[in-house]
């Protein structure tokens, strides 16, 4: 595009101007060589002006350039004023007549009517430029003298040259022309790129500026090249002009790490780290002071340049997380005075239980109740005690030797009952020593959780199996189950305070959404980890791996093959 523009300016600008112009500027080449033939005749033989034949060529000259300017050629009949070179032809033909063969050389003017006509759009223009130039060559011949070899020479030569260089710039032309054509196809295109470049430039622009989620775009280099109306909040919010992002004007905003009280480094924030090619998830910021300031939530991301190695850029999302913030403290604020509210209560209840328990004459059956009342009121002090550890982030842990097998033994016989009631069968195969770092009561309790939720989630006839061995100095206990499952959404969030999976909220199961939270931190606070692996209608296997208590060791060293032998507890057949 830009070559064909650089060969064509001309060609441009002249097809720009008004026919009129163009016919004059067209005539103008053989008027200004008729102006220098008239002055070397006027100097050199000024008596030539006296051939009456002479001055009426040049009047002709001159009135035809005239009548180029004056004459309405865009009202007359298409392409009328081709007639002009032909009218050139005659002029050069009466001054050949007027000077004579002495200067047969002025057949040289023939060449502007041959051209004019060459780049003209007259159908049989080659078949008149040569006719033109062939009749013109004729006139020095009618001159008295007779024919020479010289004169024979100049009848053949001058119309074959003509001939060619009319079929030579006809050939240039119509080449110019399609250049001509294929450059305005090309700038058409361009335009309608161009316009189409803008209508998604717009509409990105509306987009962006329509969500209530702030964005910075920054490019290879981390130069920030688009940010959105919400991050001009932010950005305000955070004491920045509006047209910077809060988080490149080094130490003048009030930007706080996610405790609310830190002041956050400038190259500890999200707009930083993303310019240096770090991914960030999730990361909590709080903007402004009280009673102002908001919490907003950053993740980055990077954008794959076009070669697939490099980045292309990141982009940075602020997202406004006050108002869930406040939720949660409002639930860890409920959590926990509902739970002082029923501990109280508990424990009045616990202490009657426990004197009930020591009257002597107490029947064994009502004893028998009792101490399943007392078991149940136990068991329900711990679980307010965990809504209170949960909203308060703290359990405590008090690790020492313990075999697993036995803590899986006692959690099976006290789900039994519960997996018995819906026909559920538990698959016990940890029948084997299984010593780990752990605290005994709250491993009880998380595979306590563990198994109460496969039993809520798997259907009638199904089976939930507990396995354990040791691998690499770790103790590794699974309990898995072919019940309902997660999709991958789910799954994600499984561990999150109150979440509960959309399959138990169409069943209709009962759960606070507490029980997994606080499993994970009783691991994690034994130095453990728990994962979870789960397909829609496929069932769940929840994997939890402890530090292995030290100078112990286990005989399982391998994973067990599922379905293996070992001690089966047979809840229901």
């Amino acid at each position: 595009m830009p070559q064909l523009r650089a060969q064509l300016p001309f060609a441009r600008n002249f097809h720009s101007l008004g026919l009129r112009t163009r016919v004059v500027l067209c005539q103008l080449p053989l008027v200004s060589c008729m102006l220098v033939v008239t002055s070397v005749f006027a100097l050199a033989e000024p008596a030539m002006f006296a051939n009456p034949l002479f001055t009426l060529c040049l009047l002709l000259h001159a009135v035809l350039l005239a009548a180029c300017a004056v004459v309405p050629w865009e009202r007359l009949p298409e392409r009328s004023f081709q007639i002009v070179p032909v009218l050139d032809f005659v002029l050069i033909a009466l001054l050949l007549h007027a000077v004579g063969r002495t200067y047969s050389n002025l057949m040289l003017l023939l060449v502007f009517p041959v051209i004019w006509l060459s780049v003209s759009k007259f159908k049989s223009r080659i078949l008149v430029a040569f006719a033109g130039t062939l009749a013109t060559a004729l006139v020095p011949l009618l001159a008295p003298g007779g024919l020479d070899a010289g004169h024979l020479l100049r009848l053949v030569l001058l119309p074959s040259v003509m001939l060619a260089i009319s079929i030579s710039v006809h050939i240039i032309a119509n080449n110019m022309d399609f250049q001509r054509d294929q450059l305005a196809v090309k700038e058409a295109e361009v335009r309608r790129l161009l316009a189409a470049s803008r209508e998604r430039e717009q509409l990105l622009h509306a987009v962006v500026d329509s969500i209530d989620v702030g964005l910075v775009a920054l490019d290879a280099e981390g130069r920030v090249t688009l940010t959105n109306r919400q991050q001009d909040a932010f950005a305000v919010r955070a004491g920045t002009s509006r047209d910077a992002a809060p988080d490149l004007q080094q130490g003048r905003q009030r930007i706080y790490d996610g405790d609310g009280v830190t002041f956050l480094a400038p190259e500890s924030r999200p707009v930083r780290r993303a310019a240096e090619k770090q991914d960030v998830a999730g990361q909590l910021l709080w903007l402004g002071e009280e009673p102002q300031r908001i919490a907003v939530s950053a993740t980055a991301r990077s954008i794959e340049g076009q070669d697939g190695d490099c980045p292309g850029g990141s982009v940075v999302l602020f997202k406004d997380v006050t108002n869930q913030l406040a939720e949660l403290a409002a639930k860890d604020d409920f959590m926990s005075g509902i739970s002082h509210e029923l501990r109280t209560p508990l424990t009045s209840i616990l202490a009657y239980l426990e004197l009930a328990l020591e009257h002597p004459d107490l029947p064994a059956e009502v004893a028998a109740h009792l101490e399943v009342a007392d078991r149940n009121a136990e068991r329900l002090l711990t679980l307010i005690s965990d809504f209170l550890s949960a909203s308060a982030g703290t359990l405590e842990i008090r690790p020492e030797p313990t075999d697993l097998a036995d803590v899986v033994r006692a959690a099976v016989q006290s789900a039994a009952a519960t997996a018995a009631a819906k026909d559920i069968a538990l698959d016990n195969q940890v029948d084997h020593e299984l010593v780990a770092a752990a605290d005994p009561a709250r491993m009880g309790q998380v595979l306590d959780n563990l198994l109460s939720n496969a039993i809520k989630y798997s259907p009638a006839g199904s089976t939930v199996s507990i396995r354990g061995w040791q691998h690499a100095g770790a103790s590794v206990l699974e309990v898995a189950d072919t019940g309902y499952g997660m999709d991958d959404a789910d799954r994600l969030r499984v561990f999150d305070r109150f979440f509960r999976s959309s399959s138990a909220r169409r069943s209709g199961i009962h759960g606070t959404g507490l029980g997994l939270v606080v499993t994970k931190e009783i691991v994690e606070r034994h130095g453990g980890t728990i994962d979870v692996a789960s397909a829609l209608g496929e069932g769940t296997t929840f994997t939890v791996t402890l530090p292995a208590a030290e100078g112990r060791s286990s005989s399982a060293a391998t994973k067990p093959e599922a379905g293996s032998g070992g001690l089966r507890n047979r809840a229901a057949t």
